[in-house]
Formats: structure tokens, C-alpha cells, sequence
């Protein structure tokens, strides 16, 4: 019986030209943690509509969470609502500065127009943004589930 051991390549310790590696001897991890916290900070300073899709997804999670204390919601109910906001931000509908009010020196979501809250009679809280209005179509807002068509048969006659 052959050992199959043998046959496998063995990692070297070392690299081809013979060198043995070097450890890295940059900056402490909280030199470097400050220095990406200094330009994160900058980069939330900026207007809502100049912030990329990555900081505004870090405000809108900020949003929520003071939401969630500030409402009392469940974890559910901030986690709707989150999806929500995620879903609105892929639509579309919260890139422009006058849909979301947004103060750059405090860096904090103030106030997301549109943005509709309603209790059901269960009591839990649902949340909805309309989208603009199609073809002339009202944006009307409705939390009713929609119902299904009934079945109704026309009859036409052809003469």
C-alpha cells in the first residue's frame, strides 16, 4: 500500500527567490481605524443626492433604528420598515434631496417625505411610500390587501 502523502505538493515556507517572508509592520489597527473613521465622516458631510448607494444604505439603517425607539416598533415592524426604505432607495424614489430631508452636518435622516404610517386593527404599524403618479393614474394610498377578481361572464352577440 502507497502513501498518498507523497504524491500532494508541500506548501514552502519560504518564496521562490529564497527570501523568508517579512511581517507587516504598518500602521496599529487603531491608527488605521481612525484614519478610515476620519473619511467616513467626511463622506456622510456631503448633500443626500451626492452620497453613494453604500452611505446612504448606512443612513437609512440609522433612520430606521431611531425610528424603532422613537415608535416603540417591534423588531418586525423596523425590519419592515427597513425593507421598505431599502426597496424605495432600488426604485428610486429616495434619490432626490426633496424626497429625503437630510442634514449633512448632524450626517442623520431628519424626515423621509412620503413616507405613510398606519396602525391595522391588529395593532401593528405598516408603512408604505407611493410611488409618483403613472399615465395620470391617482397614487391613491390603501392598505387593503387586493381582492381577487370574481369571476363574471359576458356574453356577446354577433350579428
Amino acid at each position: 500500500m502507497q502513501n498518498t502523502w507523497r504524491s500532494r505538493t508541500q506548501k514552502r515556507q519560504q518564496d521562490i527567490s529564497g527570501n523568508t517572508p517579512i511581517a507587516w509592520k504598518g500602521p496599529t489597527s487603531d491608527a488605521l481605524e481612525t484614519f478610515l473613521n476620519a473619511g467616513a465622516s467626511e463622506a456622510f458631510k456631503r448633500p443626500w443626492h451626492r452620497l453613494e448607494r453604500g452611505l446612504r444604505l448606512n443612513r437609512i439603517h440609522l433612520f430606521a433604528e431611531e425610528e424603532k425607539t422613537r415608535l416603540g416598533l417591534s423588531p418586525v415592524e423596523s425590519g419592515d420598515l427597513y425593507t421598505l426604505l431599502v426597496k424605495s432607495l432600488d426604485d428610486k424614489l429616495l434619490n432626490s434631496k426633496s424626497n429625503v430631508i437630510y442634514d449633512h452636518e448632524t450626517m442623520r435622516i431628519l424626515e423621509i417625505k412620503g413616507l405613510v404610517m398606519h396602525r391595522n386593527a391588529e395593532g401593528r404599524l405598516l408603512f408604505q411610500i407611493p410611488k409618483a403618479k403613472v399615465n395620470g393614474k391617482s397614487n391613491s394610498i390603501t392598505f387593503r390587501k387586493p381582492r381577487t377578481a370574481t369571476a363574471t361572464t359576458t356574453t356577446t352577440t354577433t350579428e
